[in-house]
């Protein structure tokens, strides 16, 4: 009876527990390689322990302090995605388009597992922009 109920659950496009489980690790790893990253970078870009005697070396150290605080401005977006994800997965509303309600595909989870909306509706939103 549990195959039947995991095939009726496929093709009603619901996640199995299987899936969850997969998906709640693999946003638990993004989650934790981005805190880590997002921590050096911000360390790196905001504490320039050396003074560039230099114009041209002090120009360069602040366009690196830069980029750097931009990455870790990145990770920061995407660990808000990732931790809404996962609160989701708690409340038992992950999986589903914010917008209109539709099951997003599994094979669009596994490809991006925060996805908010299903892929025709991201790219009318990316079209809008």
């Amino acid at each position: 009876m549990r195959c039947e109920r995991l095939t009726v659950n496929r093709r009603n496009n619901e996640l199995s527990r299987a899936d969850r489980d997969a998906l709640r690790a693999a946003l638990e790893a993004k989650r934790a390689e981005l805190v880590r990253a997002h921590e050096e970078n911000l360390s790196v870009g905001t504490h320039s322990e050396e003074v560039a005697a230099d114009p041209m070396d002090a120009a360069t150290r602040a366009t690196e302090e830069e980029e750097l605080l931009s990455l870790a401005s990145q990770e920061r977006a995407l660990l808000v995605e990732i931790d809404r994800a996962l609160a989701k997965m708690a409340d038992g509303t992950y999986g589903v388009s914010e917008l209109s309600g539709r099951p997003i595909p599994v094979e669009r989870l596994r490809a991006v597992p925060w996805a908010r909306l299903v892929a025709d509706e991201e790219e009318e939103r990316e079209r809008r922009r």
